[in-house]
Formats: structure tokens, C-alpha cells, sequence
């Protein structure tokens, strides 16, 4: 089996066991989050030559070229040596300009910080060694903010002092952004149909008014799932539905989306999806969209990261 060396101690890496899982096991002592490859918070280094594949997905070319590496995603299939990575410079100092709640679960979260980001991109946000991946709702060329929508759970690891202790002028710090879940302007005539559940209507929000603000000539509908029936944004998303008459909007039970998309949208032929919310959400969705005759190129997802399962916690946060 692989040994691992780091911080001159070695540790033995067992079958199909990430570095990171290594590490853990060990009672060692390493930043990570997701667990998932999104957030990057367990970045490490290594000889370039030792570093198997699909464990640099995200990363810079630089960041490659150096040898850095995810390791929650790394497998190694030989010895390696690590090296700790400088996550603080890598960290970007925010701070928050507003925090208040859309509905009793759901935060919201505004951040002022020098850093150039599209609608529906993703962050890491930290709070002392804790990360969490969010997605922006706000538009860069429209809001001088980052703008997050979190999911507030009782037990979240970084949600619940997000809401609870988290005031105005509170400086965080973040990475990113990353993410290539954003409206292109290549096709304006092209109808785009948005499909979220839950807080994966946030970035949903940033990429219809990043598509309005460009000047799109075609129909934009956004479909929000929610277990309710409504969803948190009901307000804003009436606001824009009555500012624009290329917008429309809708809100069903979860369990009644793809019955809506059925009769509704039984040919989507040509349009372009976008799909955000939790993995079997996403999947079967995106599996949906495909038999009414949606093109994979055209299907574009983004999933959540489910940090209660990654973790093997009871109710940490889950979020994008």
C-alpha cells in the first residue's frame, strides 16, 4: 500500500482511500470541506510526477504546474510526499455589508470585496477553518455585492453562526470564484428554461438577470421547486416578472416538477436548461429534460454538495 509523508510522518494509505481520508484517519490535523473536489480547502503539494488524474479538477494552471492537488480526490497509486499549501493567500478578505433573513430558513448574505465573478458562479466561504460553498445570486455589472442565499439548519457548521453571530462590517474571507454554471450571450434568441430546488433557485436568479441585463430576445421561465410549494424569492421573482416581460416564473411542489415540465414543456427542443439543486434532484431532472427532447449540450446542471453525507455528520450545512 502507498505511504503517505507529511510533516515528517509517514501514514499508510489504505485501499481506495483519498489522501485526505488518509490524513483524517490519522487523527492528522488538515483544512478540508466538501469532501467533493468543489471547495478546495484541502489543497496540498506534491511532486507533479506523483499526482494521479482527476485530482486538480478547478484548479489554475499555475496551480497545476506547481503540483497542487485535491486531497479528497486523490487515490495515490504510489508513494507520496506532501507539502502544506498557503490557503491564506490564496483568501480573499470580504466584508459583510448586509445579512438579513428572506424566510425563516433562508439568509441572506451580502459581501463587499475587490473580486470579479459571474451569476451563478460559486464560492468558498470560511469562517476560522470551517469552508462551505455557496453560489452568487447578484450580478457583477448590476450590484456593487456578492449576494448568497443560505440555507439556515440548525446544526450548520457554518449556516447557523452565518445567522446567528455574523453582523454588518463582519470581515470574512473567501475563495474563488469557480464555476462554469453562467449565462452565455452567444444565442439571444435561444429560450432558456431555469429549473432549482430549495436555495438552488439562487444562482438561477443571477443568470436570468445576467441574461436580461445582456439584452436577451427570448423567453426566460424559471421553474422553482420547493417542498411548500413556495419558495423563499417569491418577492423578488414578482418583481422581476413584472419589470420584464421576457421573464415569467413559477413555483410547484417538488414532487409535482417533472408533471409540470411534461405538460407545460413537452418539447424542448432547442432550448437551453439550466438545472440546480440537490444530486437526485439534478439527475433526474436532467434525465427529464433529455427525453423531451432537451440536447445534452444544451443541459446545463450544477449540484448540490450534500456536506451532512461527505462528513458523516447528522445536520451540517448542505449547500452549492
Amino acid at each position: 500500500m502507498p505511504a503517505i509523508y507529511y510533516q515528517e510522518c509517514s501514514y499508510t494509505n489504505a485501499d481506495n482511500e483519498s489522501v485526505l481520508d488518509t490524513l483524517l484517519r490519522h487523527n492528522v490535523a488538515i483544512p478540508y470541506g466538501c469532501r467533493a473536489g468543489a471547495c478546495q480547502a484541502c489543497t496540498l503539494q506534491a511532486d507533479i510526477k506523483l499526482i494521479p488524474e482527476d485530482c486538480q479538477q478547478g484548479l489554475s494552471a499555475e496551480q497545476i504546474r506547481q503540483g497542487y492537488f485535491l486531497a479528497c480526490r486523490c487515490i495515490p497509486d504510489q508513494d507520496m510526499q506532501l507539502q502544506q499549501v498557503d490557503l491564506q493567500a490564496q483568501k480573499i478578505p470580504a466584508t459583510v455589508s448586509e445579512s438579513f433573513l428572506l424566510d425563516e430558513h433562508t439568509l441572506c448574505l451580502r459581501l463587499n470585496c475587490r473580486l470579479r465573478w459571474r451569476a451563478g458562479q460559486y464560492i468558498t466561504l470560511w469562517i476560522n477553518n470551517t469552508a462551505r460553498c455557496y453560489s452568487i445570486a447578484s450580478v457583477a455589472r448590476l450590484d456593487p455585492f456578492i449576494e448568497l442565499h443560505i440555507r439556515v439548519y440548525p446544526n450548520g457548521a457554518l449556516s447557523k453562526p452565518l445567522s446567528d453571530t455574523v453582523k454588518v462590517g463582519d470581515r470574512l474571507q473567501l475563495q474563488g470564484p469557480l464555476g462554469r454554471f453562467v449565462y452565455q450571450q452567444d444565442q439571444p434568441e435561444q429560450k432558456l428554461l431555469l429549473i432549482g430546488a430549495g436555495t438552488g433557485i439562487a444562482p438561477l436568479i443571477g443568470i436570468a438577470r445576467d441574461a436580461i441585463d445582456h439584452q436577451h430576445t427570448a423567453n426566460i421561465h424559471l421553474l422553482a421547486a420547493a417542498k411548500t410549494g413556495t419558495n423563499y424569492a417569491e418577492q423578488s421573482l414578482t418583481a422581476l416578472q413584472n419589470s420584464v416581460t421576457t421573464f415569467s416564473y413559477q413555483t410547484s411542489d417538488i414532487d409535482n416538477i417533472e408533471t409540470i415540465l411534461s405538460t407545460e414543456f413537452s418539447n424542448l427542443r432547442g432550448q437551453k436548461i439550466f438545472i440546480c439543486g440537490g444530486n437526485e434532484f439534478v439527475t433526474s431532472i436532467r434525465k427529464k429534460c433529455f427525453m423531451l427532447g432537451a440536447s445534452p449540450r444544451n443541459i446545463i446542471s450544477e449540484e448540490f454538495i450534500n456536506f451532512a453525507s461527505k462528513a458523516g455528520l447528522d445536520s451540517p450545512d448542505t449547500d452549492l
